[in-house]
Order: C-alpha cells, then structure tokens, then sequence
C-alpha cells in the first residue's frame, strides 16, 4: 500500500517537471538574442539605452562682408559757409581729399578754401590793431613796450625805480650768502655780492656750512647748523632777511648776476604775481 502511494507521487512529480520544463527554455540560446534586452523575460536587467545622436546640421562658412564703397564727400559751395566751424570742415575736407588724391582740381579745390581762411585772418588781424590802437585800455604795449625808443625809456626808468628801492630796502634788510669754501662757484659768485653791497649799502652775511672762508669773506658765520635747519642742500644760496623781525625769504640758489639779484629782489618783495609780467 505504501509502496502504491509512493510511486504515485513519484509519477506526480516526474509530470509536473515535464510541464515545466516545457513551459520554459533551459538555455539562454532559446532566446531570440542574448544581448536583446526582453524585460518579459525572468532575470533580465536592462540598462538605459543611450538616447540618439542628433544630427547637427553642417554648418554654412561665414561669408566675409565686402565693406561697400563710402561715397565721395560733396564739396559745399564757400560763399554759402556761414561760421567758422563750417569753413574748418570744409578746409579739412578739401585738404584730406587733395592729399589722398593729389590732382590738380583737387588741389584747386583746397587752395580755395585755404585762400578764403587766410583773407578772413587777415581782416581780422587788422580789425585787431585798429581797435588796440584806439582804445589804450587794450595796448599792452604801453605797460611792455616793443620799439627800440620805447624799451630804451622803460628800461632806464626801471633802473632808477631799482636803484631807488634797494638804498631804501638796504636800511631794514640784509643778505645772507651761504657757501662752501672748496666751492668753485661760490667762489666765482661771491665778488658779485661784494659789488651788489658796495653799490647799494645793503649789508651782506657769509655763512659757512663747512667752517673755512672765501677771499671776499675771510670771517664767515658757523652755519652748519642753519644750514641744516633751513634745509639748504645747495650752495651758493642767497637769503633776504629782515634785520627786525628775522623773517627772510629767499632769493635764488646758484651764480646769478648782479643785474638778476635785483631783479629778483625787487620782485620777490615789491610786487605781486603777474604785475610786471
């Protein structure tokens, strides 16, 4: 009996097997690819499949612009220029045009505007003088005179109002000469001021900033100190100063003549910027 129901399990078994193995392949060769991706299919991993390449369109060759032709610029009618920014233009025009293209016309043209801008000058430039002529107001050259008669008069008045002032400074003021006794130009430049002392009675003070003397001032002042204090770094140096309050200013540094040493002092402390300029 048992035996009996054993091998009726037995046949169950083989028969359910049999349906099985006829409801699905054994082998992956009975699909129709291995590498086809079947997701119906038990087991079978799909990957992403890439999306397609789209085509880009050839792309055309940049065509080069052919720059089109300026036109010729039109020559305006000159009697027709009413300021004188217009007939700069048209100068420019007819110049830039005969040089470029330098023919015969061309320059004729530009002579025409060229002759038009120099006759415009010149009414202007006489309307100048007659009008300076008669309105003295405008004559600059009565305060800076250009003829030789004239510059000959201004020239001796200056002097004397010079010679004047420097005898009346002479009496309140001094100079201060600093110098170095192996300086070659202090050296050339100190007569000068022994002349300027001597024609105008104004006093003049050697200082030494190396302790030795020149001929003119065998008995200098110790002024390594000053020197030092007042920031001098070149000699000669010249210095007016007040002989009451102390105040001083200064004149130049370097070899100057006796003529530009009153010059200056007249106008570094009688006049005021642009007076006699």
């Amino acid at each position: 009996m048992m035996q009996n129901k054993f091998k009726f399990l037995l046949l169950l078994v083989f028969a359910l097997v049999g349906f099985e193995v006829n409801a699905e392949p054994k082998s992956v060769f009975d699909y129709d690819s291995i590498w086809k991706c079947d997701q119906t299919k038990r087991n079978w991993y799909c990957d992403d499949e890439p999306e397609p390449v789209k085509a880009t369109p050839a792309q055309r060759p940049k065509q080069e612009q052919v720059a089109s032709p300026q036109p010729s610029p039109v020559l305006r009618d000159l009697s027709k220029l009413k300021t004188a920014e217009e007939l700069r233009q048209e100068l420019k025009i007819r110049e830039d045009i005969a040089v470029m293209n330098p023919t015969e016309q061309n320059i004729k043209n530009y002579l025409d505007a060229w002759h038009m801008t120099m006759d415009k000058g010149t009414v202007f430039a006489d309307q100048w003088r007659r009008v300076v002529w008669t309105n003295p107001q405008y004559d600059y050259s009565l305060k800076n005179p250009v003829n030789n008669t004239a510059v000959k008069v201004n020239n001796q008045a200056k002097e004397q109002d010079r010679t004047n002032y420097m005898k009346n400074i002479a009496r309140e003021h001094g100079l201060i000469f600093f110098f170095r006794s192996d300086c070659p130009y202090c050296h050339q430049y100190a007569p000068t001021l022994k002349l300027l002392s001597e024609m105008y009675g104004i006093e003049v003070l050697g200082v030494s900033i190396d302790g030795g003397g020149l001929p003119e001032f065998p008995n200098p002042r110790d002024g390594r100190a000053v020197a030092q204090q007042w920031g001098i770094e070149k000699v000669p140096a010249t210095f007016i100063a007040s002989k009451k309050t102390g105040e001083k200013a200064t004149i130049g540094f370097g070899v100057m003549s006796l003529q530009e040493v009153v010059d200056r002092i007249w106008t570094l402390t009688n006049t005021e910027p642009g007076q006699e300029f």
